[in-house]
């Protein structure tokens, strides 16, 4: 509201009018929590009643709202109502094909998000999975991490090995997940992790990213993976340049979740229209 130069609640005007807004094609909605509370805090005196609710699938021309309130009222919060529900939902339906398409396995979104939580939210509601939603919800030790955490004098495995054997494991979070970049380094973190977690009687589960990983390196990591019997305590992250038509190949090389921006960066709002009646 604020992007449009209104501070203040819209008073309501003399003039009345009523509305409804539509979806022009179909999808999973979301963001009608959020244009919600706008309603609410932004338009006293207006009343409205949404038909559905948030991750909800609708078919084109589903009426979701009516709305009633004064005129320069409901003029004033159309784009944005319109946007925060054409956005959200866009998102939500996008990661709705992406789970379809990727099944039985996982899709997360784990890149930053224009809007944040709203995003993050769209995609849960899509059926995709929000990876983390900030940085102390989980451990990541990404690249850049390594390069900071690796000695001058180790090869890469062996110090990926020396990082997940130092690991504080109260301090970890909901999960961890380490990225590797080849076969070596993959197996390097599985073998500290199953040691430990002998030594230490845990049965947590290690996230191992293969980060721009050719799918025939990832088969031979699974492969590897469970030969040494090391697979029940690691989850496999495929990142990294997968596209929506990628997906069946890596569903199939057996992965436990997919993650990509795919999710929710770059898609297309979902079509959806406000009209006065009358018009």
């Amino acid at each position: 509201m604020h992007d449009e130069g209104i501070t203040n609640p819209l008073a309501r005007d003399e003039e009345t009018v009523k509305a409804k807004v539509w979806t022009k094609q179909e999808g999973t909605l979301a963001g009608l929590n959020a244009a919600d509370h706008l309603l609410r805090e932004w338009m006293p005196g207006a009343t409205w009643h949404w038909a559905v609710g948030d991750g909800a699938k609708v078919n084109a021309g589903k009426v979701i709202l009516d709305i009633e309130g004064g005129r320069e009222q409901v003029l004033a919060a159309e784009r944005i109502i319109l946007n925060i529900i054409g956005r959200l939902s866009g998102i939500a339906t996008n990661a709705s094909h992406w789970k379809e398409k990727a099944a039985p396995v996982g899709v997360a979104s784990t890149r930053k998000s224009h809007w944040g939580l709203l995003d993050k939210w769209a995609v849960h509601l899509g059926g995709g999975l929000t990876h983390r939603l900030t940085r102390k919800d989980a451990r990541m030790i990404k690249e850049n991490d390594l390069a900071t955490m690796i000695r001058k004098d180790e090869k890469r495995p062996r110090g990926i090995a020396r990082v997940v054997s130092e690991l504080d494991l109260e301090t970890l979070g909901a999960f961890i997940v380490l990225e590797v970049r080849t076969i070596d380094e993959a197996i390097a973190a599985a073998e500290t992790w199953a040691q430990r977690m002998e030594s230490e009687g845990g049965k947590a589960r290690l996230t191992v990213m293969l980060d721009n990983m050719e799918p025939e390196k990832a088969k031979e990591v699974i492969l590897d993976l469970e030969t040494r019997q090391f697979r029940e305590l690691v989850i496999i992250e495929a990142s990294g340049g997968i596209s929506f038509e990628d997906l069946p190949l890596w569903s199939d090389l057996g992965v436990d979740v997919i993650s990509s921006s795919g999710l929710h960066c770059g898609t297309n709002a979902l079509d959806v229209s406000m009209l006065f009646d009358g018009a």
